[in-house]
């Protein structure tokens, strides 16, 4: 799980060093990457809460601190394994894959509201968790919640990246998140904490179901199935 303590400068640019030793160069700057975030919260008023929708590790590992935390849906952008992972997740011979929004559908999540007060440090720590690569566009939307409809920044998929997968088959996908290790951790891991905390909320996601289930038949096939695994799967 992401920490909060994990999240500094020097760790980020530890990360970053390490992705271009192995010759990635796909990264933000500190610069591009405060660039952004200032552009995109260039609409909030001073007194104002800025609102962040998660649908992935936010959901389970949010890092920020806020003030509330409701869930909620998202029209018109579906949860969808779209992009690779080639250092937390995998390794670039086998990279894992990470889960972004892509236009269509609908996605269920997570609303934070982080105060006023809190706004400035919340979101750098925010951007720093997440705009590293520059995989992630990061977009004003409107979220329904049990508060009513509210603003809220969420993260969709840049489709010009070069991580960016396009549609992916299912036993593709399923082959990379049941086999890929990364630094942060078996890619199977990320699905599986993503879909046992969407449970919790009782909120019901019938793709990330069967693609789990074709991860955990694939890992049997291949005799690596540890028990926690297929319990997880029932």
């Amino acid at each position: 799980m992401l920490r909060r303590e994990d999240i500094t400068e020097e760790r980020v640019n530890a990360w970053i060093a390490e992705g271009r030793r192995l010759g990635f160069n796909h990264f933000l700057t500190r610069e591009q990457r405060e660039a952004q975030r200032r552009r995109t919260l260039s609409q909030v008023k001073r007194n104002d809460s800025v609102w962040i929708f998660g649908y992935g590790s936010l959901i389970w590992a949010p890092a920020f601190h806020y003030a509330e935390r409701v869930p909620g849906l998202l029209r018109g952008w579906r949860r969808s394994f779209c992009f690779w992972t080639q250092l937390g997740r995998g390794t670039p011979k086998l990279p894992g894959l990470m889960l972004a929004l892509e236009r269509g559908g609908q996605c269920h999540g997570v609303a934070y509201r982080i105060p006023p007060r809190l706004v400035e440090s919340e979101t750098k720590i925010f951007w720093r968790r997440e705009m590293i690569s520059g995989v992630y566009r990061p977009i004003w939307v409107t979220v329904r919640t049990p508060k009513g409809p509210v603003r809220a920044v969420t993260l969709v998929i840049n489709r010009q990246h070069k991580l960016y997968t396009g549609r992916l088959a299912m036993d593709r996908a399923a082959h990379h998140i049941a086999f890929a290790e990364g630094t942060n951790g078996p890619c199977r891991d990320y699905l599986s904490n993503t879909i046992e905390h969407l449970r919790e909320l009782k909120i019901p996601d019938r793709e990330l179901r069967l693609l789990w289930q074709r991860v955990i038949d694939l890992r049997a096939q291949a005799g690596t199935l540890p028990r926690h695994e297929h319990d997880a799967a029932s």
